[in-house]
């Protein structure tokens, strides 16, 4: 009896299960038909109780997000070789065949599939996407996902030009333009008694407690929904009618997200596979890893290990603490931010990345689970820097930039064998004396608690003494980061894909806004006039051109290696793993269960 079958039993009646349409056959061990292969079932650590909206629109969590990946369709979708978007792709739930841009670089024309269709058997239209658009525009209306915003600056308006054509307007030239598009979530209009005339007076409102909130009958993707016990798990069945499957049909007959809050006990019921223990593990902590890998190499577990998007950097406060400014004036001017006493100055910047070991912090803080980072860009992204070396680990070239820069080690040794505390005798920005001293921040999370007592210990060796401190993330961030009066701190990014070029959130001088509610993310008070001219252009070459936006990332990261506006770290690696009798699992970076649709669960 198949997996599925056997866990949708607990609990629920086997005449309600054969009511519902799931039909029992034998598996062909070699090669299973539609729906005979097995049920993925996958651990969720996270919590499910409160899963949130199944109406992709108005989920606002991971738990719903993960749900939703496997039901509904995609206007446009990531190919998993290049994390970038492609025409020519199977298996992803894409609707689109081509897009066209206009002359300007402001209107995106999409062309879709027309081979594409609901579960109720309507075909998916350019009004299925209109309606989606439409929704996010009436976002307040509809209790709207903030992930789902259509910024004035990004898509302004969208148009049907035929049953499968759908064109979309920019403000402005801009080539991360598929990603807005691809963030517009394409929904049953049919179902929902939208139509594109009656627009004027459809009641919006009735997206929030819309009966798809919480049981969707019609979706679009690899997977149909089933049923939900909140707490225990989400069942989703197959859709052997499936438009888009990798081979000839979907192949796995359910997808079950089973709730198991300890990440820890997650792991204990993958490897021990008993009935309805989960059979794939997607994403866990790095506290598991280790254990998952053992069972990699002695019982025949399925793990893969890569770079992910998310990324830890010592950000180092370069402006004045006593007064923080907002990066421009209303008119865009750029205004002077002062200097920190301590790292204003760039030869101290690189010299404290001189001074610390990442391979220690990884090895230490993260089990070895990490992947250093040269400079400012994930070691996965399309825009890598391929000749970019990491500034070497050297104690020896620490200590002479910190003499050049008039740090001297002067004072009592902070370790046995290390240097003098170092005392500012002619530095540039503090005063005459000035012991190098300052509180070193962290939220203590991710390992990044242990990062900063390394740190610490490193930076001893060469006479600067940093005072690890442990803040909860909203004290970090509103009441130091925020408003700019700390030194340095220990946090970290999690990067979108495809990973975009343009850093300006992080390193722009208008995103330097300081403030405890309402902040910007460039904290360091960072300012480069050549990088503001990268910013700005980066996204809006013509054409797109990609080897253009390539070497003009290229140079971004030469500039930040060079002036160091944070101290790189690591980007944390990402893990998915598989039991031994699940045949088909061939994860991408990032991407653990593309192909989803063709894995089989043996007996």
């Amino acid at each position: 009896m198949k997996n599925l079958y056997r866990f949708i039993t607990v609990g629920i009646a086997l005449m309600m299960v054969a009511s519902l349409g799931l039909v029992i056959t034998a598996q062909e061990e070699d090669t299973p038909g539609p729906g005979e292969g097995g049920a993925v079932i996958r651990g969720n650590e996270r919590g499910s109780a409160n899963l949130g909206s199944l109406i992709p629109i108005r989920c606002s969590g991971v738990d719903c997000s993960d749900v939703n990946g496997v039901m509904w369709p995609s206007l446009i979708a990531l190919d998993p070789a290049t994390q970038s978007y492609s025409t020519d792709l199977e298996g992803a739930g894409q609707l689109a065949t081509n897009w066209e841009v206009s002359e300007d670089g402001t209107v995106y024309t999409v062309t879709m599939r027309e081979d594409a269709f609901w579960t109720d058997g309507e075909p998916i239209t350019a009004e299925d996407v209109f309606f989606g658009y439409r929704a996010a525009v009436n976002g307040d209306e509809i209790g709207l996902s903030s992930s789902y915003t259509l910024a004035p600056q990004n898509l302004i308006s969208a148009e049907i030009v035929d049953d499968f054509t759908i064109s979309f307007e920019l403000e402005a030239p801009d080539c991360d333009a598929l990603r807005y598009i691809s963030n517009v979530v394409v929904l049953p209009a049919h179902a929902f008694g939208y139509t594109v005339d009656g627009d004027d007076g459809y009641d919006w409102s009735q997206f929030i407690d819309h009966p798809f909130d919480t049981e969707p009958t019609v979706t679009a993707g690899p997977f149909n929904f089933f049923r939900t016990d909140p707490g225990t798990a989400v069942f989703l069945e197959d859709n052997t009618e499936w438009w888009d499957p990798t081979g000839e049909y979907v192949i796995p007959e359910g997808w079950v997200y089973i709730d198991i809050p300890d990440q820890n006990v997650l792991v204990e019921r993958f490897l021990a596979q008993g009935e309805n223990d989960p059979n794939f593990v997607f994403e866990p902590g790095p506290a598991v890893f280790q254990t998952l890998r053992e069972a990699a190499a002695n019982e025949g577990f399925q793990y893969y290990q890569s770079p992910g998007r998310v990324w830890h950097y010592l950000a180092l406060n370069i402006a004045d603490p006593t007064n923080p400014q907002n990066g421009v004036d209303e008119d865009g001017n750029p205004i002077d931010q002062g200097n920190h006493p301590l790292f204003g100055d760039v030869l101290v910047r690189q010299a404290i990345q001189h001074g610390i070991n990442i391979d220690e912090i990884i090895a230490g803080a993260q089990n070895g689970d990490a992947t250093p980072m040269v400079s400012s860009t994930i070691p996965t992204a399309f825009t890598i820097h391929p000749e970019l070396e990491r500034r070497a680990f050297d104690y020896d070239a620490a200590r002479a930039l910190l003499d050049e820069a008039g740090w001297v080690a002067e004072g009592d040794p902070l370790v046995d064998g290390g240097d003098g505390l170092r005392v500012c005798r002619g530095c540039a920005f503090a005063e005459e004396g000035t012991e190098f001293v300052f509180d070193l921040l962290n939220p203590g999370s991710s390992g990044r608690e242990d990062v900063a007592v390394i740190i610490q210990d490193q930076l001893a060796q060469i006479g600067i003494q940093a005072n690890a401190q442990v803040l909860d993330f909203n004290t970090l961030y509103a009441d130091n980061m925020g408003v700019q009066t700390y030194d340095a701190a220990v946090a970290g990014w999690r990067g979108g894909l495809p990973f975009d070029p343009n850093q300006n959130s992080f390193f722009g001088a208008e995103n330097d806004i300081f403030g405890s509610e309402t902040y910007g993310f460039n904290f360091t008070s960072y300012y480069n006039e050549r990088l503001e001219e990268i910013w700005d252009t980066i996204n809006r070459v013509e054409g797109c051109d990609e080897a253009t936006r390539i070497a003009l990332a290229h140079e971004a990261q030469e500039i930040m290696w060079d002036e160091q506006p944070y101290v790189w770290l690591y980007a944390l690696d990402s893990v998915y793993a598989a039991a031994p009798n699940v045949q088909g699992f061939a994860p991408f970076p990032n991407l653990g269960q593309w192909n989803i649709d063709q894995w089989i669960v043996t007996e």
